[in-house]
């Protein structure tokens, strides 16, 4: 197939996806703007501080989710080290405060921008590799950092295995430390952010670079032999993805006001996956919607003290009736009550 075939492949790719820019956008901002109605809505009239707190981190975790996913159905790639970068953003953003004594917006620029380096680099070195590789490396790189903060020699810094108290004072980005604490405007925040996150990862799994990472997705060797570049828009996307988790991470620890090795653990990695799965990675929503499930699940059983059994009978159970994720089932039953009222 020649370069130019390819070309027109990917750009009917896109726009066949997109069904027309300017409908699309004009969708997207309505949806967009409705989303913030209801998030401002919610806090106010409808939940506690408790449903809230808990909805809170199930937006985090969305975010989180919404990272994984997006890699897994645009590139084809799992990532299990989305908590390394996670912990790893409130980890460097209370050092820079505690250690090198920046106010809380440049240590969180700073921070920020380490996250930033460290992702092309790794990125660099491990998106030229297969699917089961990238996965098994993006793991190990986690557990390296999860071990290195319990390291003594780093426990000036680290606080070791008690992590880190982070007393936020002053103002972040404009904004005033306080509000991170109130659960409340937090959620308005929360809120905000995800579905700002939501509708980036909306508008470019639509664009060029969608229809691209698709294509490596499906034969990447075909890409390289009709002369494009398989590295860079893999790159790009891992970056990307990162800088999510980057900013999940920097709302959890300006919320929470503390940071712990947990953070950066397998079992965020792990549960973040399994959000991904269960709201379903095809979209922005779904993964949004599997975090908020999972975190409300999690207190519901946690309540009963049977967390784990219950977590896991409820993951067999939501793979099993929905493959595709609660967000594709639902999808495919209304295509299907669709067809049976036009054949009836």
């Amino acid at each position: 197939m020649s370069n130019g075939t390819m070309t027109d492949d990917l750009h009917a790719s896109a726009t066949a996806t997109v069904g027309g820019p300017l409908p699309r956008l004009s969708l997207a901002i309505v949806v967009g703007l409705i989303g913030l109605g209801a998030g401002a809505v919610v806090p106010t009239y409808f939940a506690s501080d408790f449903v809230l707190r808990l909805g809170s981190e199930g937006l985090l975790l969305g975010l989180l989710a919404l990272s994984v996913a997006f890699l897994m159905n645009q590139a084809g790639l799992v990532a299990l080290g989305a908590a390394s970068i996670y912990g790893g953003a409130g980890y460097l953003f209370a050092i820079g405060m505690s250690d090198w004594g920046l106010t809380p917006t440049a240590a969180l620029c700073v921070a920020f921008l380490i996250l930033l380096a460290y992702s092309a680099v790794l990125g660099a070195l491990i998106v030229r590799t297969n699917p089961l590789a990238f996965m098994m490396l993006t793991l190990a790189a986690g557990e390296m950092i999860s071990h290195a903060v319990l390291l003594e020699g780093l426990r000036d810094y680290t606080g070791g295995a008690d992590g880190l108290v982070v007393r936020t004072t002053g103002t972040v980005l404009g904004i005033d430390a306080v509000r991170f604490a109130d659960p409340a405007q937090f959620w308005s925040l929360a809120w905000v952010v995800t579905v700002l996150v939501g509708l980036t990862f909306w508008a470019i799994a639509r664009s060029r670079l969608g229809a691209v990472l698709r294509a490596i997705r499906e034969n990447e060797e075909r890409m390289r032999f009709s002369g494009f570049n398989t590295f860079l828009p893999r790159l790009i996307g891992y970056v990307l993805v990162n800088i999510v988790a980057a900013i999940a991470g920097f709302l959890h620890v300006l919320n929470a006001g503390f940071v712990s090795p947990e953070s950066l653990g397998l079992f965020v990695s792990t549960n973040t996956l399994v959000a991904a799965l269960i709201g379903g990675i095809s979209g922005s929503l779904g993964p949004i919607l599997g975090g908020l499930i999972f975190s409300f699940a999690q207190d519901e059983f946690g309540a009963r003290g049977l967390t784990q059994l219950l977590t896991g009978v409820a993951i067999v159970v939501f793979i099993v009736v929905f493959p595709r994720g609660v967000v594709g089932g639902l999808s495919g039953l209304s295509k299907r009550l669709g067809s049976w009222r036009e054949a009836s």
